[in-house]
């Protein structure tokens, strides 16, 4: 099993293919670089559904997605663009890295970095998905976000996807 970030709308571009490991790794460092730069409750709310692509909970080879699906808000679309890419930016950057408990794979993390960022850079408000959610976050109000003690992540409605792969 594997997972798969695609943008459907736009069948030019690459898919990003991971295998269950390194779809872990890549969540876990998209996570808490996220959680790190998150500072409004509409960037917890897109760092907390980063975490909901928690394969300890959900299972190996689940947490897929088409860009499109991510909670995009249209009236926030450039602000949310933006922060993801600079989620991005920091992730590359190894931010808090340190609380990971094991060293990722640089030559296979960072091309899928970068190919995230190809698709979110790409990405049209247009494509937006009207079943796009907030499934999975936290289950208290969406202004109201945990952040992990021991990582620092904001969670989803199940935790921390570090702990949880303990």
């Amino acid at each position: 099993m594997a997972n798969r970030i695609t943008y459907d709308a736009r069948p030019d571009l690459p898919d990003i293919r991971m295998s269950n490991g390194l779809t872990s790794v890549f969540i876990d460092v998209l996570a808490l670089a996220a959680s790190s730069l998150a500072s409004t409750a509409r960037e917890c709310q897109i760092a907390a559904w980063i975490a909901s692509k928690d394969q300890g909970v959900y299972g190996p080879g689940t947490v897929g997605f088409d860009i499109a699906d991510i909670p995009w808000e249209a009236e926030n679309f450039t602000d949310d663009q933006a922060f993801l890419i600079r989620s991005i930016a920091a992730a590359k950057s190894k931010v808090d890295w340190d609380r990971l408990g094991y060293e990722p794979n640089e030559a296979w993390l960072m091309p899928c970095l970068d190919e995230f960022r190809v698709l979110l850079a790409e990405f049209r408000p247009d494509d937006i998905s009207a079943s796009a959610s907030i499934i999975g976050l936290a289950p208290s109000s969406q202004f109201e976000f945990e952040r992990c003690s021991v990582h620092g992540i904001v969670q989803h409605a199940f935790g921390c996807p570090l702990c949880n792969a303990q």
